[in-house]
C-alpha cells in the first residue's frame, strides 16, 4: 500500500504539544503510556473526553508522530531522540519537522508544495496549495482540512506568518540553522518518505519541504554517518541512499 494511501494528520499541533511527546517518548513511554499520558496533558486545553473528539484525534495524531510511528521510522525515531538533550531550539523544531516527515506523507507534500510556492512568488493562499495537491492526493475534504490545519500548526510554529489579507501567507522571515547531527536526521526523513529510496544529495539539500531550515551539512558528513549509503553518478552528482534500501537503488540504474 502506498505511504499516501492515508492522510491522518488533520489537527493543528502546539509546538509545546510535540515537545511533551517527545519528552516521554525520550523518557521510555510506550505508545499506549504516551497516548494517557497526552491525553492528560491536554485537559482543558483541547476539547473532548473520547477518542472521536477533538482531544482523542489530536493525541492520535501526536502519538503516530513520536509513539506509534510506522516500523521504517523506528530507526530515525531513535536517532531523533538522542538528539533532543543537546539540540538547540531551532533546531528542535527540525526534529519534530523530520519525524513528521517520516510518519505523515501529507505533511510532508504540504511543506514541499508551500516551500516550492514560497520560493516561486513569496506568498500563497489555501486555495492555490490546495490544488497544488488534489492532483496526488484527490479533490476530497479530508484533504481541505488537513492542509487548514498544517498550515497554522506552521503559523504557530512560527515558520508560516499571516498576511494582512486575509487567507494570505508569507514564509519566515530568515532561515532556522540546523547543525550537521540534526540535519542528517532531515535527510533520513527525507529519504524514507520518497518511496524511490535514493536521491541526489544536492536535490536533498535544497528540498522544497525543508523551507524554514538552512542545513550545515556536506558530503562528508553524510558519508560518515550511519544509515546512509552514498554513490557517485557521472562526474558530479553524488547520490544517497538508505543502507538498508541499497538493492532497489542500484536496481534502479545507481551504481557504486
Amino acid at each position: 500500500m502506498s505511504r499516501r494511501s492515508t492522510i491522518g494528520f488533520d489537527r493543528r499541533i502546539d509546538l509545546d504539544w510535540l515537545d511533551a511527546a517527545a519528552a516521554q517518548t525520550a523518557s521510555g513511554a510506550s505508545p499506549d503510556a504516551l497516548r494517557a499520558n497526552l491525553w492528560a496533558f491536554l485537559e482543558g486545553i483541547v476539547s473532548g473526553d473520547t477518542s472521536n473528539t477533538a482531544r482523542g484525534k489530536t493525541v492520535t495524531v501526536l502519538n503516530h508522530i513520536w509513539g506509534a510511528v510506522p516500523p521504517s521510522a523506528v530507526g530515525l525515531r531513535q536517532r531523533a531522540i538522542e538528539r533532543l538533550d543537546t539540540c538547540t531550539a531551532e533546531e528542535r523544531l527540525a526534529v519534530h519537522w523530520a519525524m513528521m516527515i517520516g510518519t505523515y506523507p501529507v505533511f510532508s507534500d504540504i511543506a514541499s508544495a508551500v516551500g516550492r510556492l514560497l520560493k516561486l512568488q513569496g506568498s500563497f493562499t489555501l486555495a492555490v496549495l490546495s490544488r497544488r495537491l488534489a492532483g496526488s492526493w484527490g479533490a476530497r475534504s479530508t484533504l481541505l482540512r488537513a492542509i487548514q490545519r498544517i498550515v497554522r500548526s506552521m503559523v504557530q510554529w512560527d515558520v508560516l506568518k499571516d498576511m494582512p489579507t486575509p487567507g494570505y501567507f508569507s514564509g519566515p522571515t530568515g532561515p532556522r540553522r540546523v547543525g550537521p547531527d540534526v540535519g542528517l536526521i532531515l535527510l533520513e526523513a527525507l529519504l524514507l518518505d520518497t518511496e524511490q529510496a535514493c536521491l541526489p544529495l544536492g536535490q536533498l539539500l535544497t528540498h522544497s519541504a525543508l523551507f524554514p531550515f538552512e542545513l550545515a551539512l556536506n558530503l562528508d558528513h553524510v558519508r560518515a554517518a550511519v544509515p546512509f549509503r552514498l554513490h557517485r553518478e557521472g562526474l558530479d552528482s553524488d547520490i544517497v541512499e538508505l543502507d538498508s534500501e541499497s538493492s532497489h537503488c542500484r536496481e534502479s540504474g545507481h551504481v557504486d
